[in-house]
């Protein structure tokens, strides 16, 4: 007789000391009830687990979940090593077996904060990053943030922070996105970081984004009605004069039209490539990256669009691409970790160092 049992895929981390609760699924793919017995095979892991609930009843094709609770004790240390650990399932009045499935573990270093990032009332960019420790040691933090795109400043202060035990601390963000001269609003991300204050090779503890807008100097509808009052005029003077050649497009038919290059867009390496879309169709393959690039900005996503002819870093490809990417990471694992992070949004998000 097979209980179907289901454990996580990833390995399970522990923290020395830190109870872990581990779900194990059940289901009875039979016709008849069955109570169950569910417990550990004997191994390391049994010594650090306890099941809640011990024993369960499934009815003819029902589902339950039990919890495997582990917990090392406070000395363990920490370990990369994978451990296995098996949980068994067998019928509470005969002990026949009735199913088991095969899981790994874990001896991790602790998270020793948690927080989050909360913009404060007011038109300005201002935001509280609200930090916690819920462990037994001390949490010595360093905080940094950066603008994306990486246009204008940001501060946090303090920018370090030795976190005791049990308490909480704010740190104050202050964003200052450089405002664009002209067009609609541009939005912006400020990425917060909480990093361990000595140890700067080891990944970040807590990463927080937040988003925003910034307007405009000049408003769309201010050059609208001023291109229209220029078009006017210029109108006005042709009907007045007949003189169409003081315009710079009303020369001579037989001269070509030159095509002003895109201005230069600096890419900072490494970067992380989100998605491109070729230069091709009515619109220049420009409408189908406005709209991908508006799906993962209403997702959260910190990413830009780039022009390929406008870079020197991008290869343009046959006839150039729209490319949405992200720049302006330290390193290239900084990149590899803004892809996992989103992942599940832009599954083709690859480093370029």
């Amino acid at each position: 007789m097979d209980v179907e049992l289901t454990l996580p895929d990833e390995p399970v981390s522990l923290a020395p000391g830190v109870p872990t609760r581990v779900p194990v699924q059940l289901r009875n793919p039979y016709a008849q009830p069955l109570d169950l017995r569910v417990y550990l095979a004997r191994g390391r892991a049994a010594g650090w687990a306890t099941v809640d609930p011990p024993g369960v009843h499934l009815g003819p094709g029902e589902t339950a979940e039990v919890s495997v609770i582990m917990q090392t004790p406070p000395e363990q240390p920490p370990s990369s090593s994978l451990v296995p650990f098996t949980v068994h399932a067998e019928e509470a009045g005969t002990g026949e077996p009735a199913g088991f499935a095969t899981a790994l573990l874990k001896v991790a270093l602790p998270v020793p904060v948690t927080g989050t990032l909360v913009a404060k009332d007011g038109p300005s960019h201002e935001y509280d990053l609200r930090l916690a420790n819920d462990t037994r040691v001390q949490a010595p933090l360093r905080i940094t943030a950066e603008l994306d795109p990486p246009s204008g400043s940001v501060t946090v202060e303090p920018n370090a922070v030795l976190l005791e035990p049990g308490r909480a601390a704010v740190v104050a963000v202050n964003a200052k996105p450089r405002r664009p001269f002209s067009g609609s609003p541009r939005s912006f991300a400020v990425v917060v970081k909480v990093s361990d204050a000595y140890d700067a090779e080891r990944a970040p503890y807590l990463t927080q984004v937040a988003t925003g807008t910034r307007k405009s100097r000049v408003p769309t509808t201010v050059l609208f009605v001023t291109a229209i009052v220029l078009a006017v005029g210029a109108s006005a003077a042709i009907l007045l004069t007949g003189d169409h050649n003081f315009l710079p497009f009303g020369k001579k038919k037989s001269q070509a039209t030159a095509t002003t290059a895109p201005a230069k867009v600096t890419v900072g390496t490494p970067y992380a490539m989100v998605d491109v879309f070729p230069h091709n169709g009515k619109d220049g393959g420009k409408g189908a990256a406005d709209a991908a690039l508006t799906k993962l900005q209403a997702a959260g996503m910190p990413v830009r669009l780039v022009d390929s002819l406008a870079s020197d870093t991008l290869d343009d490809g046959p006839d150039g691409l729209w490319v949405l990417l992200q720049d302006g990471f330290g390193s290239a694992q900084a990149a590899e970790n803004y892809c996992a992070q989103w992942r599940t949004v832009a599954p083709k998000c690859k480093v370029t160092p």
